[in-house]
Formats: C-alpha cells, structure tokens, sequence
C-alpha cells in the first residue's frame, strides 16, 4: 500500500500566497499528514512480527566467562618459606539451545504473517480515510469561499435596501416599521458574514493541518458540473463489491483469522516439545606460590579440565493446572466476539453502501432542483423589486426575496460541492477509492483560484 504515496513537490507550493487545487494539497498532504505517515509508521513495526516469530526457530547461544582470584596460606613449598599460595579459578562455557520440534513455534509463525496482513489492511483504511478526508478539506473550503462570497454580497445588497429605507423614512415616503425592518435584515446579514469569515478561516487551517502549508486562493468547481448516476447503477452491485473489497471488512475478517490462530496457539500447550542442548566448558585453576621475603612467583601450576554435553530433551506435558484448558476457552470465547464483530461490520457496510448510493442519487435530484430554484428565486427577486417601485409590494417582501435569493445561492453551491463529495463517499464505501478518484474530480475545478 505504501507504493501508492506520491512524492510531493513541497517546494512549488512553499509559498503562503500560493494558489492550489485539489491534487496540489493531496500530493503535499500524502507526505504531511500526520495521521497518514502514522500509519504507516505501525505498518514498519508490524513487518517485525514475522522476524520474532522466525527467532523461534533459530538457535540460542549463550557464552560465560567466571574468573575467582582465591588466597590460602602455606608454610613451605620444597624448603622455602611461604607468605600464602595465591590461586586464581577461570571458569569458560558455551551453551547452545536449539528447538526441534515445538508446535507453537509454526502456529506463531502463521499468527505472525496474519498479523501483518491485519496492519496491511489497517493501512489500507488508513489510506482509503486520507483520501476522502483530503477531498472533504478541500471542497468544505471552496463551500465556505462560495459562503462568504454570497454574506458579502446579501450584506451589501441589504446596506442598499437600509439606505433606501432609511431616505424614504427621513422623507416621510415609509413607515418607521419599514426603516427598522431594514436596520435588522442589515444587522443579521453582518452577522452571517461574521460566521463565515470565521468559518473559511477554520477550513484553511483544515488544510494547513493536512498540509502543513497556508495556501490563500484555491480553485473552484466548474459552473458545467456533470450530473451523470454512479456506474454502476445498481445499488446491489455497489453493496457486492463492498462485502468483497471493503478494507474495514477486511480487517474484521483478519481478526477471526487471528483468532483461530490463538485457539490453535492455546492448544498447543498440549504437544509435546523436542530440543537439543549443547555446552562446552572449559575450566582453569592457576597456582602461583610466592616467597614470604620478597612476594615473587616460585612457579606456575595450571589444572585445564575441559567438558563436552549434548542433550536431546523431550517434554511432554501431562497436567498443568487447567491452564491450557482455561486459556483454549478463552480464545474461543475471543473468536465468537470477532465473529459477532465481523457480522456487525458486514451490516454496516452494507448499510453505509446502500445510503451513500442514495445519497448520489438525491445529491443529482438536489442540484437539478436547487439550480431551479435560484432561477426562481432570481426571478422573484426582480418582480419584487419591480413592484415594490410602484408600491404593490412592501420593503418586507423586498427584504425577503433578497435573503431567499442569497439562500438559493448558497444551497445550490453547498449542493455542488456535496454531489462531488458523495461520489467520492460511495467508492470508500465500496472499498475501491483510489487517488484516481481525486485526480477526476480535479479535473472539475476550473476558473480563476478564489481565497
């Protein structure tokens, strides 16, 4: 999985003023995120696994070196007067295990290996999460850009409409009423820029967070956006491909993997074990007599005495105070919590798989119908005006077709974005999200990078 990390360019997009699309934060954040270089770094420690589990099968050496310097008086060696006869014992030995036949030993190596398909997969969701989430930043941000595009311009829109009110208050043309509803239609239009001011903010530091770099314009989503069904469209077809390919489905599959294993590996404290044990020891005692005058060496005697032992051990276990019993049962009970996880997991899967299939389907329905519904709240926008000039209509119905103009607007936009986002939730769903994936949706940004 980790081949599919693209290098990122870091210094093209160094620069804090710096505009980007989709694929420039996705190439900066695959080497940046920190959630996405976590994983795999638990990717490298699980690769590990199989190295212990090898360790088993290999032999153990073991080496000691043990050296007694000892001291004991003696009157007289051949006539000559003694202080004391010094004595120093070195002791060497090499012990060698070595394991011929121990059945924990291949069931901890099949464990070893699932384990690190776990991680593999793991890494996999990691990775298929990274890739949405990245998309999620990146389109939460042109949302908020399109927000406060539209606060600005309802704010300005509405300082006119106070304005207006305000000059025909003073004139004696409108009601106080009118002059006030215009004041607070101001005000909550300043507030909402407020929020998304905040708003947009909060979502560049999103992507900074992915990226570790301050970008200050990004580019938009196409005005032509393609309002084509998921292929394919049939939901079933999306729900069998994400019970085969669904990477947290396949975590939860490894993990009955694993837990058979643990039965297997509780077993095991039942079959017999073979070994062979090897030593060598060397030992030496060095006499070294010394004169009482003077404290120097008379002569040297060394006593050499070397040992050769292997030993071929076979242990077979009879009773061990219900421990492996106690331990099988635990494993069992382990697998069936596995075996219920893995069932819930397929349930949501298939669940989280037939909602985001729907959810593309009414995001398509929502973005036709909310393109409809700006034309005619522009529509009224204008025949409201229209009337207010020749005084069919109050300054309230002006304020109001005004705030559902700039509503349509942002629910349309929301929509767009959204609709682009789903598409992307379906195939995670699925399992099959690939940068592919982001790399078309990128191919829907165009126009000039808005900040």
């Amino acid at each position: 999985m980790r081949k599919i990390l693209a290098t990122a360019i870091v210094a093209a997009l160094s620069t804090p003023a710096a505009g980007v699309d989709l694929m420039g934060v996705y190439e900066l954040a695959s080497t940046n995120d920190p959630e996405i270089r976590a994983a795999e770094r638990r990717l490298d420690a699980s690769e590990i696994e199989t190295k212990l589990a090898r360790a088993n099968f290999l032999p153990q050496i073991d080496a000691t070196l043990q050296r007694t310097p000892i001291g004991s008086s003696q009157p007289k060696v051949n006539a000559v007067e003694l202080d004391e006869n010094d004595v120093d014992s070195e002791n060497y030995r090499l012990d060698l295990t070595q394991s011929l036949y121990d059945h924990s030993n291949f069931v901890e190596m099949e464990r070893a290996r699932l384990v690190v398909a776990r991680a593999d997969a793991q890494f996999n969701v990691a990775w298929q999460d990274f890739l949405q989430r990245t998309a999620q930043r990146y389109f939460d941000l042109l949302n908020a850009i399109d927000a406060l595009r539209f606060a600005e311009a309802e704010e300005k829109a509405l300082q006119r409409q106070y304005e207006q009110a305000e000059q025909r208050f003073e004139v004696g043309l409108s009601a106080v009423t009118d002059f006030l509803e215009a004041q607070a239609s101001r005000d909550a239009a300043r507030a909402r820029t407020i929020v998304s001011e905040n708003n947009l903010e909060d979502a560049r530091e999103g992507i900074r967070e992915l990226t570790g770099t301050m970008f200050e314009s990004f580019k938009p989503l196409t005005e032509d956006l393609p309002l084509d069904p998921p292929n394919p469209v049939d939901a079933s077809e999306w729900v069998d491909t994400a019970l085969q390919t669904n990477p947290d489905l396949t975590v939860a599959r490894d993990a009955v993997s694993l837990a058979d294993t643990d039965i297997r590996l509780a077993r095991a404290g039942h079959y017999p074990t073979l070994e062979l044990a090897a030593n060598y020891n060397r030992s030496l005692n060095n006499e070294f007599p010394l004169r009482a005058d003077d404290q120097t060496q008379i002569a040297t005697t060394t006593l050499q005495n070397d040992r050769w032992a292997a030993t071929v051990r076979l242990n077979v276990p009879i009773f061990s105070g219900l421990a492996v019993k106690s331990q099988t049962q635990r494993a069992r009970i382990n697998r069936s919590v596995a075996n219920e996880e893995l069932d819930l997991n397929q349930r949501q899967v298939v669940r989280q798989t037939e909602n985001a299939f729907r959810a593309v389907m009414a995001g398509i329905r929502q973005v036709e119908a909310f393109q409809q519904a700006l034309v005619s709240a522009d529509s009224a926008l204008e025949a409201t005006n229209a009337g207010f000039e020749v005084g069919t209509r109050t300054i309230v119905d002006v304020l109001l077709a005004e705030q559902r103009f700039f509503q349509a607007q942002r629910d349309y936009s929301q929509a767009r974005h959204q609709l682009i986002l789903d598409r992307l939730g379906l195939r995670r769903a699925a399992g099959t999200i690939t940068p592919q994936d982001l790399e078309r949706a990128n191919e829907l940004l165009e126009g000039p990078e808005r900040g």
